[in-house]
């Protein structure tokens, strides 16, 4: 647990260094290869290391060389393509660029890391992520920093305005336990001090205001949850029981084969119903998610 309490606290604090708007150029390019070399290493044993107390250990020092080597100038512009099994995802804007990967421990648990790199022309601005999943109340409805994400290993981002404020649409998988799968639709934006926060209340459940959208469901069944750009919408599965009588217990949740859209109006994003008969021109594209 001391590990795990020391890799909690690695990104605490950022680097700075002089970082020119160019392409990058062959010094810097192989110096970060470099290091994405050791990462690759890294990223592997975390997820495929038999021992907890490796895959600790994997994860402490994947957190140093990946600090190390966003240290390095240009980094923003180098694509990580090697870490197969860590997300690393911009926005349309370029804003910045979030890391997230998990660490499974042997209590069947998932643990989330992560790390938002601001796209930033002269220094090195790292938020790191804590995962305060299990410690967070009022999970549907309240606003979060930094170090109280909702950890999620992020697969999607999407990038409105409104208003003349940047929001980002997080889209992440969670393993949430042996049974049960979770997605999870945060919002991202900046504060007046540049500070990431994470939910407001603009999910629109049927007249119910929510911080973020989270789907609880089997571990046997994958659920479809992504902004769908031909739609101008989030497009999401829905999730019944596959008895009445196992209302509640989300490990027997599946879709049905339904889905709904959440389509943005004045500010929020409102529920709708979604039928493919109306819209099968699209049909192909959905099938992909």
């Amino acid at each position: 647990m001391r590990l795990v309490i020391s890799i909690a606290i690695l990104f605490v604090s950022f680097s700075s260094f002089a970082q020119k708007k160019q392409k990058i150029d062959s010094i810097n390019f192989d110096s970060i290869r470099n290091y994405e070399y050791q990462l690759e290493g890294l990223s592997h044993n975390i997820i495929n290391s038999e021992d907890v107390q490796e895959r600790i250990t994997s994860c402490y020092y994947f957190i140093q060389t990946l600090k190390t080597a966003l240290k390095v100038p240009q980094s923003f512009e180098y694509d990580f393509t090697l870490l197969k099994t860590v997300s690393a995802i911009k926005p349309a804007d370029d804003k910045f660029r979030v890391f997230t990967w998990n660490l499974l421990l042997d209590s069947g648990k998932y643990m989330y890391f992560g790390a938002i790199q601001m796209n930033n022309a002269d220094s090195l601005i790292l938020f790191g992520l804590y995962d305060s999943s299990e410690y967070n109340r009022d999970i549907y409805y309240g606003q979060f920093d930094n170090r109280h994400w909702m950890g999620a290993l992020y697969y999607q981002v999407h990038h409105y305005k409104w208003k003349k404020q940047d929001h980002y649409l997080m889209f992440g998988w969670d393993g949430q336990d042996s049974k049960t799968n979770r997605k999870i639709i945060d919002v991202l934006w900046f504060d007046e001090n540049d500070q990431p926060q994470f939910g407001k209340e603009i999910f629109n459940f049927d007249g119910d205001l929510q911080s973020r959208i989270i789907f609880d469901f089997s571990d046997r069944a994958a659920m479809l949850c992504r902004y769908d750009k031909h739609e101008k919408a989030i497009v999401f599965a829905n999730l019944v029981p596959i008895n009445p009588m196992m209302k509640g217990m989300y490990e027997n949740y599946v879709p049905d084969g339904t889905y709904d859209f959440l389509r943005f109006d004045k500010g929020t994003w409102r529920r709708e119903k979604m039928m493919f008969e109306d819209r099968k021109e699209h049909s192909g594209d959905l099938r992909k998610f």
